[in-house]
């Protein structure tokens, strides 16, 4: 960063801080003037965003172990489903080759007019 930016940056956070600060020396002359009765409520206190942001996090771990069983276990069922893919492709290939096999040569040829004869006759 070049130091004109940093300086830049320096000066806006300078001024947020001094708004801010006029703001709150405003509220605590209102409140000493009893202009006021009671302080503005802060959206939430720093304890109990502390603890909020606590439950936040120990729900994002508990939601990540979660999710990393239901990975593994869907990566095991994974695993699972290429072995019987696999057994499945060479099963095809053997039946290729069989097929193959059988309707070659002499014997083949046979084999597919004996069929063709039959076929005729029903």
């Amino acid at each position: 960063m070049s130091d004109a930016a940093a300086k830049g940056d320096h000066d806006a956070r300078v001024e947020e801080l001094l708004r801010v600060n006029a703001g709150l020396a405003a509220e605590l002359r209102s409140l000493t003037a009893a202009r006021t009765e009671a302080p503005r409520s802060s959206s939430m206190t720093a304890s109990r965003r502390l603890g909020a942001l606590i439950d936040e996090r120990d729900t994002a771990i508990a939601n990540f172990g979660a999710t990393r069983t239901h990975l593994e276990h869907v990566e095991r069922q994974l695993e699972q489903v290429e072995g019987d893919r696999d057994a499945i492709a060479q099963g095809n290939a053997e039946l290729t080759a069989e097929l193959l096999r059988v309707r070659s040569g002499f014997r083949g040829l046979l084999r597919r007019a004996r069929a063709r004869l039959l076929n005729r006759r029903r």
